[in-house]
């Protein structure tokens, strides 16, 4: 495996474990809800992706940045809509009509 595809999986699966109790602390919130909160998982990758170093190699206590992080992943959730519409996915566009694109269409300017 390449090592920025082996670090990919590292931070999703360091995602997926430090999101959990912050999950469960959502779901606690307000069990009544329609939409129920959910962790913004864009939001709390790239947070981890920078704090990451700070987990691994500073003298900063590991609590003290993994309670940062957490109170993080509770400060911006969005709704899980179950039932949404999932669109159409739009067929790949085909060589040819790329081809005539590249070769006909587009306009380059040097």
């Amino acid at each position: 495996m390449r090592q920025d595809v082996q670090a990919a999986v590292l931070l999703a699966n360091l995602e997926s474990l430090l999101t959990a109790p912050t999950q469960a602390v959502l779901d606690a919130s307000n069990p009544s809800a329609e939409q129920k909160p959910q962790v913004n998982r864009a939001n709390s990758y790239h947070a981890l992706k920078h704090q990451v170093l700070d987990l691994l190699y500073r003298d900063v206590p590991a609590a003290l940045v993994l309670q940062k992080l957490q109170l993080f992943f509770r400060g911006s959730p969005v709704p899980a809509r179950p039932d949404r519409p999932v669109p159409e996915r739009r067929r790949k566009q085909s060589f040819h009509r790329s081809y005539h694109f590249q070769r006909r269409v587009k306009k380059l300017v040097f």
